[in-house]
């Protein structure tokens, strides 16, 4: 034997994932009792901090921007101690009751809509941060889809969109006036006009961390709501250039 290894119960949640000019992430934050889970989400931990680092390094973080690292990921390792947890009781046990629970578990799971949605609990892709402000669309807070966008450049896609790390106000219906609001943070965010099929909301704006921080329902003003684009700018992305 060359080398051994041991694997335990580990089911720990830091209280605390920003204490000053300290922040926990990855495993200094939380244990799981499940393997394979450790990892994606530490790696969740680090895109949504790291963004909002620069920020605060290059002095136009809003304030409260880092404080909203803990309240995101803590949520979002609070939901991962759930399932593994559940996948510790489904694991353990050897009687009857047990194998019964293991038994309907897998029937359950032959059906697609329940089968997606723990898939999605387990990659930790079913997370919804709490977003601030009133009359928020349903899909502020949710990880964007990585939808097929045609622009006049061609097809691309968001995840394509996302690769220079910088936040993306996604235009899907040409609306100008969304745009417009946005104009004054052009230094700080990209401002991109595509066609999709099945659009989910006229626009998105999408944080560098690939969450919805905003998002124009179908034929909504952009200046209807408290929630509007450039409160969500503001929030997000700091005072704009004078």
């Amino acid at each position: 034997m060359t080398r051994l290894s041991r694997y335990g119960f580990q089911a720990r949640l830091a209280e605390r994932y920003r204490d000053g000019r300290i922040l926990l992430a990855g495993d200094a934050a939380h244990q799981f009792p499940a393997t394979g889970i450790g990892v994606n989400f530490g790696m969740l931990d680090a895109v949504n901090l790291a963004w909002k680092l620069a920020a605060a390094v290059g002095g136009w973080a809003p304030a409260g921007l880092l404080d909203t690292y803990h309240r995101e990921r803590h949520f979002a390792g609070t939901r991962a101690l759930l399932q593994t947890q559940a996948q510790v009781a489904l694991r353990r046990g050897q009687d009857p009751a047990a194998e019964a629970l293991r038994d309907l578990f897998t029937e359950l799971l032959a059906d697609e809509q329940p089968l997606r949605r723990l898939g999605a609990l387990i990659a930790g892709t079913s997370i919804s941060y709490p977003m601030p402000g009133p009359g928020q669309h349903a899909l502020a807070g949710t990880f964007a889809p990585d939808l097929t966008l045609h622009t006049g450049q061609g097809t691309t896609s968001v995840a394509e969109l996302m690769h220079p790390a910088r936040p993306v106000l996604l235009d899907l219906a040409d609306r100008q006036d969304l745009r417009q609001a946005a104009r004054d943070w052009r230094h700080r965010i990209d401002i991109h006009i595509a066609k999709t099929d099945h659009p989910p909301a006229d626009a998105l704006l999408i944080r560098p961390d690939a969450c919805i921080a905003w998002a124009a329902a179908t034929g909504e003003p952009a200046g209807t709501t408290n929630s509007g684009p450039r409160e969500a700018l503001l929030t997000w992305f700091g005072t704009p250039l004078a």
